[in-house]
């Protein structure tokens, strides 16, 4: 028996090392239709989930699709109270990191680019957001007018498949809290599920 053994003996247990990915797994989504925003807050906040930040915003929505089911997005975001706006990009999905080749400088200016990059306009929305910390899970409450109300959970990139299973364990065990069915859970995120609902509109 070696030093090593006798150290690991002498710990409890041997510590073992995960498996590092060359490549990271992307960012997940997972969404659940909610019956009330209002009901799922006061519930979130029960169970200790801390508030980041939320407002009521009115999007405009800009998409490109980059593969089957693979979208990346675009958002000029105007603030109802402040009628300040700024732009987000919304691109989780993408594996890889794509050069703009433009400036960023205001949302007016960045519209105009838009149509360059590719991008085309999907819908406009009226919506609230809450957003919450539940360990290392974004967890987004979104009321969107004329869609409904929405909770969605966002699970950050990773090189290490163990450290994907347990945040996805994590999600699900916040899904179940909250009394919504594993069955009732989308493997998606709010923004394509409102652009696949305007598409079948169309």
């Amino acid at each position: 028996m070696g030093l090593l053994d006798i150290l690991n003996i002498l710990k409890g247990k041997s510590k073992t090392k995960l498996h590092e990915l060359k490549w990271k797994l992307p960012e997940g989504r997972f969404i659940a239709q909610i019956a009330d925003a209002s009901h799922a807050i006061k519930a979130l906040k029960k169970l200790g989930l801390h508030f980041m930040s939320g407002g009521e915003f009115v999007d405009s929505v800009y998409f490109k699709e980059f593969g089957e089911g693979v979208y990346a997005y675009y958002i000029i975001r105007t603030d109802k109270r402040t009628e300040s706006e700024r732009l987000i990009f919304e691109g989780y999905m993408l594996e890889e990191e794509e050069k703009l080749g433009v400036e960023i400088e205001s949302s007016f200016l960045m519209m105009n680019n838009l149509k360059k990059m590719g991008y085309k306009q999907a819908f406009v929305r009226d919506l609230t957001l809450w957003s919450f910390v539940f360990g290392a899970l974004q967890v987004n409450i979104y009321s969107i007018v004329g869609l409904g109300d929405f909770l969605e959970v966002c699970i950050p990139k990773t090189k290490f498949v163990k450290a994907r299973e347990a945040m996805e364990k994590h999600a699900f065990h916040l899904f179940e809290r909250l009394k919504i069915k594993k069955e009732e859970v989308m493997p998606a995120d709010v923004l394509t599920l409102q652009l696949m609902t305007v598409t079948e509109k169309q």
